[in-house]
């Protein structure tokens, strides 16, 4: 790496309100927040627990108890000692030998919420480790200065190359380690077992877990909005979206769903039954929204509870036993729960994503709309309309459901440290697939409300719209011009999914 650590583009004032760490339990919406720029501070009680945590741990020090990770090296070299004249220089040295890692940079805002995220699981108090180092992550993130982080590195069995990248970083190392200098950062010498506990955490996969929850919640909501708008354009029938319809099947996901698409064409024709449906059954891309966005819904509320646990949980080993006078070696480490829990919400987001794509090719086909193929504003002519938007909608369809497939079930190889490190879970690839997808799907949510605006300019019913569908015509008609006869699809697709992923979102 030879540029300087990345600033990051929008620091928290200094006059906002810090978020506390250590007097409740992190919040997924906490990690989004400081990934964006928000102040983070340690509190007291945090502080309190880690202090009596660590007075335990070097009391068992002193005695020469053997603690993994204390005194002893780690993985394949479990059973060397480390003798009390080599503890300075093993610390800074276990995290340059766990810096192993490859490709793209990540973001800035990953690389934060990683560092809010381990700040947060050191403060559980049972690390062992001083609060000064759960301080040192605060310290930095309050400066506008991101230690670079490598995306690739970590097979999900603790994020060691990526947490080691930003603990390097904290110890004043390198490049990175100079640019927090320059910013006023006092870098911070770690103690015995402290290194060890920098790594020991699945931190990484856990903020792009929350940034990826929040993306992909919002794509749900998009998709929503382009689906309420195609059902106008298409003059569908507005029974599958009837209240009756969740009661009788009370899926809580299909209950939000129909409440949603409910209030975005309330007060317009279509529900009212002012204007009738064109037929009495619509291809399953419409009449099923309700299901499948609600099967999204449910998969990434399962997802957030399982790290909301995380959050508030520390995957340390050791971990510090005050009562017992004692230090344990424990599995906390493995984070099959938050990965499978990935797997199984990019598996529900792939569902909506797919009849996204399928209400995209119905609007371009006149069998279904009865409307001009491609959505021509002239029938006579050889222009192509929209008809070639089927082939991107396509594309980002495809795309999401390649990232849909599930990474859990990658096989480890059992050389990993002499075989001891014989499983893994490809967390960080399953909450960096998640995020990746969300995009996918907003994108294709501004490409099917491009469609939808074209259908229903063309049956002249936009003065007809839903209190919500007038404002996504509306949004959308702001960035995507009505394509007239002789014209090809332009106009700004960025700005307007700017709107889906945005706070305006009707």
């Amino acid at each position: 790496m030879t540029s300087l650590a990345e600033p990051l583009a929008a620091v928290a004032a200094p006059d906002e309100d810090a978020l506390v760490l250590g007097d409740r339990p992190l919040l997924p919406t906490d990690v989004v927040a400081v990934a964006r720029g928000r102040r983070v501070v340690l509190g007291p009680a945090a502080r309190d627990r880690m202090r009596l945590s660590r007075t335990a741990l070097e009391k068992m020090l002193s005695r020469g108890d053997s603690v993994y990770g204390l005194n002893t090296g780690v993985g394949a070299i479990k059973t060397t000692a480390i003798s009390a004249d080599r503890q300075a220089a093993f610390q800074p040295l276990l995290l340059r030998a766990h810096r192993v890692g490859h490709g793209q940079l990540a973001p800035a805002e990953f690389v934060r919420a990683a560092m809010v995220v381990r700040a947060a699981g050191l403060t559980v108090g049972v690390a062992g480790v001083r609060a000064e180092v759960a301080d040192a992550y605060c310290r930095a993130l309050d400066t506008d200065v991101t230690p670079r982080v490598h995306l690739l590195g970590s097979i999900g069995q603790a994020d060691l190359s990526q947490l080691a990248e930003i603990g390097l970083a904290l110890i004043g190392h390198g490049d990175d380690g100079a640019a927090l200098v320059a910013r006023g950062y006092t870098p911070i010498d770690l103690g015995p077992r402290e290194a060890g506990a920098v790594v020991n955490s699945n931190a990484f996969s856990v903020g792009i877990a929350c940034l990826a929850l929040e993306r992909a919640t919002r794509a749900v909501r998009a998709l929503d909005v382009a689906a309420a708008l195609s059902l106008e354009g298409l003059t569908g029938n507005v029974d599958a979206i009837h209240p009756a319809v969740a009661g009788v099947r009370p899926h809580s996901g299909a209950h939000e769903t129909i409440g949603r698409l409910r209030a975005l064409l309330s007060g317009g024709a279509l529900l009212t039954g002012a204007r009738p449906a064109r037929a009495l059954q619509d291809p399953l891309a419409f009449k099923v929204v309700p299901q499948t966005h609600g099967a999204a819904r449910q998969a990434l509320a399962h997802c957030a509870g399982a790290v909301q646990v995380e959050l508030a949980s520390s995957g340390d080993s050791p971990i510090t036993l005050i009562d017992e006078d004692r230090a344990i070696s424990t599995g906390n480490h493995d984070i099959a729960p938050v990965a499978i829990a990935l797997d199984y919400a990019r598996l529900g987001l792939a569902q909506a994503v797919t009849i996204a794509g399928e209400r995209v090719q119905k609007l371009l086909d006149t069998a279904f709309t009865g409307l001009p193929t491609g959505l021509r504003a002239d029938p006579t002519t050889p222009d192509d309309g929209l008809a070639i938007v089927a082939n991107g909608a396509a594309s980002l369809a495809g795309e999401a459901r390649l990232l849909a497939q599930p990474v859990t079930l990658e096989q480890p190889t059992s050389a990993i440290a002499a075989g001891i490190e014989d499983r893994i879970t490809m967390a960080p690839t399953a909450a960096r697939r998640l995020h990746e997808m969300a995009g996918l799907a907003l994108r294709l949510a501004a490409v099917e409300l491009m469609c939808g605006a074209q259908a229903v300019d063309l049956r002249g019913h936009v003065g007809e719209l839903g209190d919500g569908t007038r404002r996504a015509h509306a949004a959308t008609r702001r960035s995507v011009p009505f394509v007239g006869a002789g014209e090809a699809p332009d106009g700004d697709l960025d700005t307007l999914e700017d709107w889906l992923a945005g706070d305006e979102l009707p």
